[in-house]
């Protein structure tokens, strides 16, 4: 699928493009162009998650938990096609084209330096902690993505699709723009994690990958839930009662993470049977 593009008034910039800039530029700053072209981009996935974010405003805080988990997104069709049918090939295909996230600490520690509220802090400090100790997760990913890697072979055809590039760029949004919005995208994703991994972990394991090879997976069974409801309780809640117009930021996050990410998986899902129609 062909690249969007943004008119920044001086220059076109290819999304495609632009998250790779968003890529090299994790630890400094965008050019002014590629920032303008990250903000225009914004705007348009905040149009497209509007809808949502206005049902999550009409709510209390308490019941965002219960939406995110209603969500489409959460418990995607695509996540039944890793546990029952996809190949090692496949499993290839789908984590390593995502290369391009950035690393879940820093995008933690952009988020901390938000923060207004001590106990939003030290919320932050134990998901920091936790992604450190007793093992690195980002030792724990490179075990399982290595694994993978060594088993799928060389021949892994990667795509990087628009919703795969918009899917993205929502925490690099956050990051280099909005730290609010990104508090918001974090939530989501902690919410989502646990079935996500649950999921993931059965395909593997039915492939005849060892625990060893899944600690990544099974750690995170074990701890998305419980940050998901710090990052409510101590994190989103205190942060709003605080400041109020951080509500709508933040709200901003959790839909466009959850638009974005359901209309990713549609593709993958179509992609999935393009290759059941083809192999049968």
């Amino acid at each position: 699928m062909q690249s969007s593009l943004r008119n920044t008034g001086s220059a076109v910039v290819r999304d495609e493009d632009l998250l790779h800039a968003c890529v090299r530029g994790m630890g400094s700053q965008l050019s002014a162009r590629e920032d303008l072209a990250l903000r225009h981009w914004w705007t348009v996935q905040q149009r497209r998650s509007t809808p949502l974010a206005t049902e999550l405003l009409a709510q209390p805080e308490s019941a965002w938990t219960h939406a995110v988990v209603q969500h489409r997104a959460h418990r995607h069709a695509f996540f039944d096609e890793l546990a029952e049918r996809a190949d090692v090939m496949e499993f290839a295909q789908f984590l390593l084209e995502n290369w391009p996230l950035p690393p879940f600490l820093k995008l933690v520690e952009r988020a901390l330096q938000a923060q207004i509220r001590g106990v939003a802090r030290a919320a932050l400090m134990r998901n920091i902690h936790d992604e450190l100790f007793p093992t690195p997760h980002s030792e724990l990913m490179r075990r399982l993505m290595t694994a993978v890697k060594e088993r799928a072979g060389a021949g892994v055809n990667l795509e990087l699709g628009q919703s795969l590039i918009d899917r993205t760029l929502i925490f690099y949004y956050g990051y280099y723009c909005d730290p609010w919005n990104l508090v918001g995208s974090l939530f989501a994703t902690e919410m989502m994690g646990q079935h996500r991994m649950a999921r993931m972990g059965a395909g593997l394991t039915r492939l005849g990958f060892r625990p060893s090879e899944l600690e990544f997976i099974r750690v995170h069974i074990e701890c998305d839930e419980g940050h998901a409801r710090d990052w409510m309780q101590s994190v989103l809640v205190p942060s709003i009662r605080t400041s109020p117009e951080l509500c709508a930021r933040i709200v901003g996050g959790i839909a466009a993470c959850l638009v974005t990410s359901g209309r990713y998986l549609d593709d993958l899902c179509h992609r999935a049977l393009q290759r059941r129609a083809c192999a049968s």
